[in-house]
């Protein structure tokens, strides 16, 4: 029988320190690891890597830190940063490593004509600007 998380128990929470605390508030609550395995979307087997900290056994750093969160979320544990301490050093260097070549590689705007970021615009926006002179100069000077 699962039952629900009332808010005496979430003030009564403290924070995770290991796994096994994840592990316990998840018995204590009566919710089975088939059960939240099914509600992750994961396997039993990944189910039970995740909740022995075997994270060699799991897919890679971004996945397991995901799912951890999910299960965290589950069980009524919303502080990201104390269910992220939970992981392993190298896996929250990974992570952030993803991050920062995931905004290095962002595609960025150009802005109008294509000057925005230092750049120096487009062949386009250069001989546009190049004829639109043209035009005023000679209307300019051909209204003698």
């Amino acid at each position: 029988m699962v039952r629900a998380i009332t808010t005496n128990d979430r003030q009564a929470e403290q924070q995770p320190k290991s796994m096994l605390d994840l592990r316990h508030r998840r018995q204590k609550l009566g919710i089975s690891p088939q059960a939240m395995a099914q509600g992750l979307g994961l396997s039993l087997k990944q189910f039970e890597c995740l909740e022995a900290g075997d994270w060699q056994a799991l897919p890679g750093a971004a996945f397991v830190r995901s799912v951890l969160f999910a299960y965290a979320r589950r069980l009524g544990m919303d502080d990201r940063e104390a269910v992220e301490q939970l992981l392993p050093e190298d896996y929250r260097h990974r992570v952030a490593e993803l991050h920062a070549d995931i905004d290095h590689r962002r595609i960025k705007p150009k802005g109008l004509l294509g000057f925005a970021h230092g750049g120096s615009g487009s062949a386009l926006a250069w001989c546009c600007l190049m004829l639109a002179s043209a035009v005023v100069v000679i209307h300019f000077f051909g209204r003698q």
